[in-house]
């Protein structure tokens, strides 16, 4: 029996980060803001491993152009522009009615991590597991161990909500059962036809 619901972030319950934030950058040309995407928003992996900041991932990318102030403080302040899929959130919510336990299992940094988690939007949350804490990323089966010790929770008894097929096979291979949530192009329908197929309660 299905007792644990576990959600990434990225893409599934926030929006696509990249696109969103670049559209606030609407004093850069399309090309410098093509540059930005391909350097600093295509390679975290450091940043999710926990291994550097923000502010020195953003000094690493050593732009070829000017960055002003109003920039550079958007991009270190990227989650802050990130919006949510609420029909996701609604769904996390009524699971939580339903009285599921609630985890975020996610690949992010330490900033993004300490923002989000104090949001009243998240009250629904029973624990989280961060890559940067761990400096294991998904797939890595390691970090979905570290859920299975953290919470004492058995993976027969979970189901996973990932963007990202690679993530979601490696969670079935460790037993849990999962979706792979493609939202922008289909919505939740076929999650929810999921859920019920597990005889999770909506």
């Amino acid at each position: 029996m299905i007792k644990n619901i576990i959600f990434d972030l990225g893409n599934v319950i926030l929006k696509d980060t990249p696109s969103i934030v670049l559209e606030n950058l609407k004093e850069l040309d399309e090309r410098n803001r093509l540059i930005i995407r391909r350097q600093f928003f295509d390679n975290w992996n450091e940043l999710d491993l926990g291994n550097e900041t923000l502010e020195e991932h953003f000094n690493n990318c050593k732009f070829n152009f000017p960055i002003n102030k109003s920039v550079r403080e958007i991009l270190l302040n990227y989650y802050k522009y990130r919006p949510f899929n609420d029909e996701v959130i609604e769904l996390l919510n009524n699971l939580k009615n339903n009285k599921y336990n609630i985890f975020i299992l996610s690949n992010n940094n330490k900033e993004a991590y300490k923002y989000l988690i104090k949001l009243p939007i998240f009250k629904s949350v029973d624990g989280w597991i961060m890559s940067c804490d761990y400096h294991i990323i998904k797939p890595n089966k390691e970090i979905y161990i570290k859920l299975f010790e953290t919470f004492n929770i058995k993976p027969e008894e979970c189901f996973f909500i990932d963007d990202t097929e690679e993530n979601i096979n490696m969670a079935k291979k460790l037993g849990i059962k999962g979706f792979t949530l493609d939202i922008k192009n289909q919505g939740l329908d076929k999650l929810i036809e999921k859920l019920k197929e597990n005889n999770i309660t909506l």
